[in-house]
């Protein structure tokens, strides 16, 4: 898989675990699905950022 194909990819499920989070309703204290919907977007998101850094330092 490409790294611009890659990044695609890893910008859809990051747009998709977002607006999964953005569903849980609150009620004060974080739930089990509610910590790994987080730890998911923070995965996520470092990922992008690395795949970003790299297509800027090939260019």
């Amino acid at each position: 898989m490409n790294s611009k194909r890659r990044t695609i990819v890893l910008a859809i499920m990051l747009l998709i675990s977002i607006g999964n989070y953005s569903r849980i309703v609150d009620h004060g204290t974080i739930r089990t699905v509610e910590f790994l919907s987080i730890f998911v977007i923070g995965a996520l998101t470092s990922l992008l950022i690395r795949e970003v850094a790299t297509i800027i330092k090939e260019k």
